[in-house]
């Protein structure tokens, strides 16, 4: 069987049983919850009396408390607490994963004196990068904070590039990783020459930075934004190569320098999403207490409507979960409330159809498999631009559910919010109830409001700070339009109740007082305009399959109240220093449409407006 019958069968499999679940379901839009799964009230107040296992279990097995800043590339860091180790480790994180350019900050003299001679341009920079480095490190070094630098591999200066470059490829190699900023190395690490340069590349890099606890390996993305001199790309693409490569970084890495070794299995080929594939590589590999596989919890990015890994609590190796707290940047940043506590750690409300085929369905799943040993959260970052905040309130509470989750996986999901919302925000009574009631809510409003279970859309037309011109033909033709805007009426009802309930829950800093009622107004707008983004899409869709003329009544409509919200949007941004950027509709970056105002224009024309 080939892999692409598989992935249809899976796929049909899936479709079926959302179509059962769906046929189930009834839409809420009389103020019902649209789907059974969203409840206000977690089921269950303690993990049904497994506590002293689950503590023992918790001592045995996690490990790393990892967190990671992912600063945009090409654009100035986040002012953020989290890139502080001292905070970091007064909240009860051990690890932290600073995303920097180590091979950026060597010289390969040792390798070829003539590469980056002394007094070159490259070797200055190289040695002013390196200082900046060392200030990085030391802060660490003065809390007692590990470091596990992201580290992307391949990257090398161009002059390698040029001298070596022919040598370090494969013969027909398929490139599939993607390389941004500087200039792409197709390369294979089977090749001697690549080994050898990957080889002097360590060396060079604990030589130069000796105080490092370990490295934490990035492949498949290679953004140079920040170092265009170098050239850079995944030198592992299929089994074999990644075989090796893990092989040569276990030895270098783990055994000759009892370093800690974070492999990520995150790219565009099958290694993050396919058990039978992450079983080839892994099981090839000795396992040893230095080496960690690094998974992201979902299968694929970090996108709704997928399922929970499958690889993971799998092999004979040791994993930690990677988390982002700003997801795929394809749900609002933190820009407005999206809770995913209950998600991670407890299932999505879609899990009730879409199952994982792996042992754990969830992040407490897996506090039955020998595999896991800790967990990676991602405070700021994932994605590019914005919307940027300058208030962490939303990013503070997913973070401390999660990290509270490592401290005491054996409470449930609500007695961890319940814990984080007194402690962190010192919320009680029902002004707790009244948040969590929020925060569930914001978990289906932002999924049933973006994107929809009853067709098959392409989750990346409204990512960062973008809104584009999303195709909705796949909707007509399943004959599903009426089912989705009634999905988006409800998803707005449900945003209105948000921005209720944020106008009657009284926080005792009156600073995320005034950020909570500013960003779930934000929320609501945002999900208003949505609205009418899908609404002209499936107008357009419509009048395209079916040959007909474009309905311009509705059409005048949809634009009018679009034109409406964007103006009360820019009023709540002007108003109020605490409210995040705005989308945009009139450009987008690696979304997967033009922008929304390109085909707006059009509208108008048609409209006569």
């Amino acid at each position: 069987m080939t892999n692409e019958t598989q992935y249809t069968m899976k796929k049909n499999t899936k479709e079926q049983s959302r179509r059962e679940f769906l046929g189930k379901a009834s839409l809420g839009l009389a103020g019902v919850a649209l789907f059974p799964a969203l409840t206000l009230k977690s089921e269950m107040k303690n993990f049904p009396s497994a506590g002293n296992e689950l503590q023992n279990n918790r001592l045995q097995n996690l490990k790393y408390n990892l967190n990671m800043v992912h600063h945009n590339p090409g654009e100035p860091p986040f002012d953020t607490k989290y890139n502080d180790p001292g905070y970091l480790l007064k909240q009860g994180f051990n690890g932290q994963i600073p995303k920097i350019f180590l091979p950026c900050a060597i010289s390969y003299n040792s390798y070829d004196a003539e590469l980056m001679t002394v007094g070159s341009k490259e070797y200055s920079e190289a040695v002013e990068y390196a200082k900046k480095l060392d200030r990085l490190i030391e802060a660490a070094k003065k809390e007692q904070m590990p470091l596990f630098p992201f580290t992307d591999l391949l990257v090398v200066p161009k002059s390698i590039q040029e001298k070596y470059g022919k040598e370090m490829m494969a013969d027909k190699k398929e490139s599939v990783e993607s390389v941004l900023g500087g200039t792409k190395l197709t390369v294979s690490i089977l090749q001697k020459r690549t080994e050898e340069i990957l080889r002097a590349q360590i060396q060079a890099i604990f030589e130069r930075f000796p105080d490092l606890d370990g490295l934490t390996t990035r492949y498949g993305e290679t953004y140079l934004h920040e170092f265009p001199g170098y050239a850079g790309g995944s030198p592992a693409t299929n089994p074999t190569e990644h075989i090796a490569l893990i092989n040569i970084l276990r030895e270098e890495v783990c055994v000759k320098r009892n370093k800690k070794l974070f492999y990520r299995t995150w790219g565009f080929g099958q290694f993050h999403t396919s058990p039978s594939y992450y079983l080839e590589v892994t099981n090839a590999v000795e396992p040893h207490p230095n080496l960690i596989f690094s998974i992201k919890h979902v299968q694929g990015d970090f996108v709704r409507l997928h399922p929970f890994n499958p690889c993971l609590g799998r092999g004979k190796h040791q994993q930690i979960v990677e988390i982002s707290c700003n997801p795929a940047g394809l749900y609002g940043k933190n820009a407005h409330p999206y809770y995913i506590g209950k998600g991670v750690i407890e299932g999505w409300e879609e899990f009730a159809w879409l199952k994982s085929e792996g042992p754990a369905l969830c992040l407490r799943d897996l506090l039955k498999c020998p595999q896991f040993v800790g967990i990676w959260t991602w405070a700021r970052g994932d994605g590019w631009a914005g919307p940027y905040i300058t208030n962490e309130f939303w990013v503070d509470l997913n973070i401390q559910v999660i990290n509270q989750f490592y401290k005491e996986p054996w409470l449930s999901e609500e007695v961890l919010f319940d814990k984080v919302a007194g402690q962190r925000f010192g919320v009680g009574g029902e002004n707790l109830k009244k948040l969590r009631d929020l925060c569930l809510l914001s978990a289906s409003a932002v999924m049933h409001g973006q994107t929809t279970v009853h067709a098959t859309i392409r989750d990346w037309w409204c990512r960062d700070e973008y809104f584009s011109a999303i195709d909705l033909k796949p909707v007509v033709k399943a004959d599903k339009s009426r089912e989705v805007l009634d999905e988006k009426v409800d998803a707005v009802r449900m945003w209105k109740e948000i921005e209720r309930l944020a106008r009657e829950i009284h926080l005792p800093n009156q600073v995320d007082q005034e950020f909570m009622e500013v960003s779930s107004n934000y929320g609501r707008i945002k999900f208003q305009i949505i609205e009418q983004i899908w609404k002209m899409q499936l107008l357009a869709a419509q009048s395209e399959i079916n040959k007909s003329a474009l309905d311009t009544g509705a059409m005048k409509k949809c634009i009018n109240e679009y034109d409406r919200l964007w103006t009360e949007w820019r009023k709540l941004n002007s108003d109020y220093a605490c409210c995040p950027t705005l989308y945009r509709d009139d450009v987008q970056k690696y979304c997967a449409f033009p922008p929304f105002k390109e085909v707006l224009v059009n509208y108008r024309k048609e409209c006569k407006l």
